[in-house]
């Protein structure tokens, strides 16, 4: 049975004069300890509350409700004053690139303030698809005016010094910002059209005025040392299983730090986001009308953006871009250890090898299917023939895959096999027809005589004595 909807209630923002100014009411101060929620999830809940309130004929209250969440971004400001203008998609029909920054601010000024998570999102509201790139906290990286530091250390440096960066009377979230953006833009080599701010005591409103949302808990979650709002701790367990979480509880799944790594938190909070959006989407928004203000005031204490949701052409065209986008389409990805080298680790700061760095960005940017899977592959010459696996593997690259570096197989193989190791189907088809491999040489799963996968690999072509160039 499904939870029942908690009252109505009062909201606060961490910027109370920002609260203030949207007519919120607000909550009690308390010290606390906030995150973020992942865009093109938060775009399409966004859009799919707003998307009813239009039905409702409710299109002039729900367009200057979502105006208190736009904020500033110095970063045009600065370009303008230079003589140049920050391009952005006109009305936001093709693809662009949001920097969502999870920040964890705290009530005591010597606690300072920081991004606690950071992931550049790929939205294509053409093609109907949307992508995450995670960016680790400890990743080192170039920031402007500061030289190498970890990433998270930019938006810190921006809030604390907005005005000197930016010009007086930036406010300082605008300043972190804004220095976030600049930094992961030099990082990723991709630019950043739009900045959004999330927290997740927002999110856990969010999840309470749904009354739920519906997780399966691949492994059980223990945390012998959960922070709690007063800065104490407790001991967290979730069982596994399928299993209807309230908002705190799908806060704290979300959250928990020391159950596992920062990699495997990211994937948590990834899983949360796309349950709540099926939440969204399982509930018959308009039979329950009562709820999209609720959900709307929910968003407004959450999300700070500079994205213009409070034009109606453009919140009109994303509404119908966020009605058909589901969890198909949306790619998770990450740089983590698996995906991409680690050149040097100094204590926690991690220093990535910029090439697969450069690597996960295509596949953000390539999408979730057809031409735009990206596969990494690697061809084993199990032929003993000198030189072949070199020659195949330059053939391919001349026509577009991505090639590791060729090496010999384990053994000599009298047959060539193709094998997909992590679920690449339109990459193994395209590489069979390249080939010309028949359907007994093609593996959608490894057989039980295949090698283990070389480090990095998607696709691996052994090539057999009966390889044909």
């Amino acid at each position: 049975m499904r939870r029942p909807v908690p009252p109505q209630r009062s909201y606060q923002t961490a910027r109370e004069r920002v609260a203030v100014r949207r007519g919120v009411t607000q909550r009690p101060p308390r010290r606390q300890r906030r995150g973020c929620l992942s865009l093109p999830v938060l775009v399409a809940a966004v859009l799919l509350v707003v998307s009813g309130l239009l039905v409702l004929g409710l299109g002039r209250w729900v367009t200057g409700a979502l105006g208190g969440l736009e904020g500033d971004d110095p970063r045009r400001a600065q370009t303008a004053m230079a003589g140049d203008v920050l391009q952005l998609p006109a009305d936001l029909r093709q693809p662009f690139n949001v920097l969502l920054i999870g920040v964890d601010r705290r009530d005591d000024p010597e606690d300072g303030v920081r991004s606690d998570t950071l992931i550049l999102t790929h939205v294509n509201p053409v093609d109907g698809w949307a992508g995450m790139l995670a960016i680790p906290r400890d990743s080192m990286v170039t920031i402007p005016n500061l030289g190498v530091q970890k990433v998270n250390t930019a938006y810190t440096y921006g809030f604390n010094n907005a005005s000197t960066l930016y010009g007086e009377g930036t406010r300082p979230e605008d300043g972190g910002g804004a220095l976030a953006a600049e930094t992961v833009e030099a990082f990723l080599n991709l630019s950043v059209d739009y900045i959004a701010q999330v927290d997740f005591q927002g999110f856990e409103y969010l999840v309470k005025t749904l009354g739920g949302v519906t997780i399966d808990v691949e492994r059980p979650l223990l945390d012998p040392s959960y922070p709690t709002e007063d800065y104490g701790y407790e001991r967290l367990f979730i069982p596994a299983g399928l299993q209807i979480m309230d908002g705190p509880t799908a806060l704290k799944y979300a959250r928990s730090r020391h159950s596992s790594s920062d990699f495997d938190r990211s994937a948590r909070q990834q899983q949360v986001l796309r349950a709540f959006l099926a939440e969204l989407r399982n509930r018959n928004l308009l039979a329950q009308a009562a709820l999209l203000p609720e959900l709307v005031r929910d968003l407004e204490a959450s999300v700070t953006t500079t994205l213009p949701i409070s034009d109606p052409a453009t919140i009109r065209g994303l509404a119908a871009f966020a009605q058909g986008l589901d969890g198909g389409r949306i790619i998770s990805l990450s740089i983590n250890p698996s995906d991409v080298t680690v050149v040097a680790e100094d204590g926690s700061n991690i220093y990535w090898d910029p090439a697969g760095v450069a690597t996960q960005v295509a596949r953000l940017l390539a999408g979730p299917t057809g031409g735009g899977e990206l596969a990494r592959i690697q061809v084993l010459n199990g032929a003993g023939v000198r030189g072949l696996a070199g020659r195949v593997t330059a053939r391919l690259t001349s026509q577009g895959f991505d090639l590791n570096q060729p090496t010999d197989a384990p053994s000599r193989s009298a047959q060539t096999m193709l094998i997909d190791y992590t679920g690449r189907p339109e990459s193994l088809r395209r590489l069979a027809e390249t080939l010309g491999l028949g359907p007994d040489q093609v593996y959608a799963t490894p057989p039980a005589s295949a090698p283990a996968p070389p480090f990095q690999t998607d696709i691996v072509l052994i090539l057999g004595t009966d390889f044909v160039e």
